[in-house]
Order: structure tokens, then sequence, then C-alpha cells
């Protein structure tokens, strides 16, 4: 069978070739000078469903990036103040040490509390500070508002208990600034497991050396209390004013430890009868009451022994909330920085996974200039060879064969 080709075939093949190559050509000029191979789906597909997946991956990356840099700026932020908020407490616990050794006039401890009311004010102006950005440290989550205001020597907190959990890196999510209420108001006091104190009432010239835990499995946790029957007699009672039972009791001499439950009181001095000591769980209390106690014991008037008495009791008790603060403030410090040691990690990753997935997407994307010049170069010469088919075929005619 033969097979006939008319010259509008020829020529209409021509012209196909001529627009196809044309095409070509314009789509590997448009590439080059972009340098994008991939803008039409129609074009791949499936590669266009992977760059476009890609694309969402690397936006939720730099969102991630966004996130961990406000809460690193936060945490830094956090941990200055934690920072200053010790030095603070350092310099009130020094004071504290110097008002205590029993030499000052009351114009001496008067400057003193002066001073402790300065730091006492400083430490509130952290509580309320921000990150720079306006949004408060400590508010939890109403970090529009100042979270704590004096109130005739207490403190009101404004804030609340949130803390945010801010997401850094898919599936890693860090807890944000604390909450006021947990950096300055649930703090424990005395030694963290107990605390002592002399009794308000107290008329002799008691001092309270040491009460503590000696031993953990004989005490209960309940509050026991060192009560004096005579300036030379005592006894040991619950919470409640009870005897113990078996009764712990008997004659006392300054300095004796007197051991009852699992715990040991020590006191020197001469108490009156009546006067009493307390060793109880450790409760919380906020850091500004532990200052403002400081202060109004070192104003409280009176030079007598019982009066002296009274002021070194609460000095050292004070002194001693001072340390459990100063100890709670340590470990939130320490928590900070184990959650900005995780930012950095997260980070480092963020930025390989950044890496793998924008050279991947380049692949897929990006116009490999070699190759598209090579394509090109041969497009260039297969239009170029149409061309002159195409004018061979319209100069051709019968009158050539003949």
């Amino acid at each position: 069978m033969t097979m006939r080709i008319s010259t509008a075939q020829m020529h209409f093949n021509t012209l196909n070739a001529l627009g196809t190559r044309q095409s070509e050509i314009s789509k590997l000029a448009q590439q080059i000078s972009s340098g994008v191979k991939l803008t039409r789906g129609e074009d791949d597909p499936v590669g266009m469903a992977s760059a476009l997946r890609l694309q969402h991956t690397l936006a939720s990356l730099d969102q991630f990036d966004s996130n961990s840099a406000v809460l690193s700026n936060r945490l830094r932020s956090q941990e200055t103040a934690l920072s200053d908020a010790g030095d603070v407490l350092q310099r009130a616990r020094d004071l504290t040490i110097q008002a205590s050794n029993g030499i000052l006039s009351e114009s001496d401890l008067h400057s003193i509390a002066v001073e402790m009311r300065g730091l006492r004010s400083s430490l509130l102006q952290i509580s309320n500070r921000d990150d720079g950005t306006g949004r408060m440290l400590f508010a939890g989550n109403r970090d529009g508002v100042a979270p704590f205001t004096d109130n005739n020597g207490g403190v009101i907190y404004l804030g609340d208990d949130g803390q945010n959990d801010v997401d850094v890196a898919p599936s890693v999510a860090v807890a944000d600034t604390e909450p006021g209420s947990a950096v300055f108001l649930r703090v424990t006091t005395g030694d963290g497991i107990s605390r002592a104190f002399a009794g308000a009432g107290n008329t002799g010239s008691g001092v309270l050396g040491s009460a503590q835990v000696i031993n953990q499995a004989q005490w209960n946790g309940d509050t026991l209390q060192l009560r004096f029957t005579s300036p030379t007699d005592y006894e040991v009672v619950d919470g409640s004013g009870n005897p113990l039972a078996p009764p712990v009791a008997g004659a006392w001499t300054p300095g004796q430890a007197v051991t009852a439950q699992g715990v040991q009181f020590t006191v020197s001095g001469s108490p009156a009868a009546g006067d009493s000591f307390t060793l109880e769980k450790a409760p919380n209390q906020d850091i500004f009451t532990t200052l403002q106690n400081l202060i109004d014991a070192l104003d409280s008037p009176g030079s007598t022994d019982a009066d002296i008495a009274r002021r070194s009791n609460a000095l050292r008790a004070g002194q001693k909330d001072l340390v459990s603060a100063q100890d709670h403030l340590l470990d939130l410090r320490s928590s900070t920085g184990i959650r900005r040691a995780a930012l950095d990690s997260s980070d480092a990753s963020r930025s390989a996974d950044g890496i793998s997935l924008t050279e991947t997407l380049s692949g897929l994307r990006d116009t490999d200039p070699v190759e598209a010049i090579s394509q090109l170069q041969l497009s260039q010469a297969a239009l170029d060879a149409a061309q002159q088919l195409m004018a061979r075929i319209q100069r051709s005619s019968l009158f050539d064969l003949l």
C-alpha cells in the first residue's frame, strides 16, 4: 500500500514543528531568566504538589523561628530579673546579719530599715518588669497589666497563675516565663522543711538559737511548741497546746537542747514563764512580706532585754526566710537556663531542617542553568532545521522533478 503525502500536509507538519520548538524555546528562556522551572501544575503535577507541601513546611519553620526569638528574649529578660532579685535578697541578708550583731543603736537599726525599704521597693519594680515590648514578664496570661501593686505594707497580685507553652518546633513546646505568683508569692520559708519562731507575746530574753527536724522518721509534720512553765522548767506541747504522750518536760538550763518527736530546740538567754517557741511545717510566704517583717523588726522600739530578744528572734527567722527565698530564685534561674538550652537545641535543629528542605524544594522548583541552556541550544538547533525545511518546502514544485 502506497501512502501519499501532499505538499500541504508537509507544510502543516513543519508549521507544527516550528510552533512546538518556539514554545519550547520561550519556556526555556523564561526558566533561565526567572530561575524557576516549576510554575504551573500541568507542567509537573506531582512535583508541584511536593513543592507546595515543602513551601508550607518552610513557612511553619519561619513561624517557629519567630516564636523562638520572642520566647528567647522573654526568658533572657526573666533570667536577668531573677538575678537582680537575687542581688536584692543578698543585700537584705547582709543587712540582717549586720543588724543582728547586738551592738547597733536604735538609730543604726533605723538606718538599716530605711535601706531595707528601698530594697523592697526595688524588688517590687523588678516584679513589674516587661520584656521590652510592653508584655509583662510575671503577670501570667494577663501580661498587659502590672502584676504587683503595693497596698499599705502588703502586695496585691493582679496577674494569674497561667503559663503558656510556646511551639518552637514540630512537636516541641517550651514554657514561657513564670507567673509572678510562683516567683514572688509561693516561696517556702525556714529551711524549706520546717520554720521556727518565738511567741509574739514573749516577755523574757530567751533567744531561739535553733529549732530543726533532726529525725524525719519521728516527725510527722505536726506543729510542736516549746513552752516555759517557769524560767527554769519547760514542756513540749502540740499545736493545740496539749501535752505530748508520753510527756516531754523537765528542768531547763540555758543552751540546753530539748528533743521531742524528731525535733530539737535550743534556746539561750532567760525565758520568762509563759514564753514559747514554735516549730511548724514550713509554710509559703511572699518575699515582700519577708522583707516587711524584717523592716518591722528593725523599726521596733525598745532597748530592754525582752525588746532586744524579740528583735533578735525576728531577725533570725527573717534571715532563714531570706536564704530559702534565695534558693527558690536560684531554682527558677536553673529552670530558665534549661529552657533556653532547649531553645538553642531547637534552633539548631530547625536550621538544619530548613537547609535540607530548601535544597529539596530548589531541586523541584528551581532551574538548573546548565541543563536549561543546553536544552535551549538543542531546541534552537531544531528550530533552525525546521525553518530551513520550511523554506525548502515553500520553494519546491513539480518543475523540480522535470
